[in-house]
């Protein structure tokens, strides 16, 4: 008898002959991991419309304890799977697929592949271009009404919103320190401090205004 039946019973060994190698493409049914490991369980759509996989692990760029990047594919998202050595019972996901219905958030028409994107399902946006002269890191949310714009060529940063901006240092202090600032209001403009405050100029100081009150 060969040591190989020695060591496997015929479970065993009907696993051995059932194993898939290579990758293969399925489809997502879960992605709510009852233990909180980041895993999803997918269909193969090749074999059959029911049955789905035990839970797969997700190879992510980089993972470790309590940190890493972590993308979840939602459910319905196509991925590619592998099974380690081969047994379809210990799937793992190495990548996630775009196809013709699904199609990839940007594209390369121009052939040069300046632009790196990250998007959310909900549609927010950090967007990287590379073009030269052009350089630019964007963060926009999904209205497009609030971003940061990192320029380049400009060598300026940029935070626009059409609602309200906070800048908050509970415990600490906010400092702006530039060649010249201007603050400029299209209604009221209000300045208090709980304590003290100092006015201070190296040179002429001017106040003005239709009425000035000073108490």
């Amino acid at each position: 008898m060969r040591l190989f039946d020695l060591l496997m019973d015929n479970q065993e060994r009907e696993a051995i002959a059932s194993r898939i190698y290579g990758v293969v493409v399925g489809v997502v049914t879960n992605n709510e991991d009852p233990e909180g490991l980041g895993r999803v369980k997918v269909k193969f759509p090749w074999l059959s419309d029911e049955d789905e996989s035990d839970w797969a692990r997700i190879a992510a760029p980089m993972a470790g304890n309590e940190r890493g990047i972590y993308f979840l594919p939602e459910v319905d998202e196509e991925v590619l799977v592998v099974f380690e050595h081969g047994d379809v019972r210990f799937p793992y996901i190495i990548g996630f697929l775009w196809n013709g219905q699904e199609p990839p958030p940007t594209t390369n028409e121009d052939g040069q592949n300046n632009i790196r994107v990250i998007k959310s399902r909900s549609g927010h946006v950090i967007r990287l271009n590379d073009e030269e002269g052009k350089e630019t890191i964007e963060i926009v949310d999904k209205t497009e009404k609030n971003s940061i714009v990192f320029d380049t060529a400009s060598n300026t940063i940029a935070i626009n919103s059409d609602g309200d901006i906070t800048l908050s240092a509970v415990q600490g202090n906010i400092k702006l320190e530039a060649q010249n600032i201007e603050i400029k209001s299209t209604a009221d403009t209000k300045v208090e401090s709980g304590a003290g405050m100092n006015l201070e100029a190296s040179s002429t100081m001017n106040l003005k205004g239709q009425i000035i009150n000073l108490n």
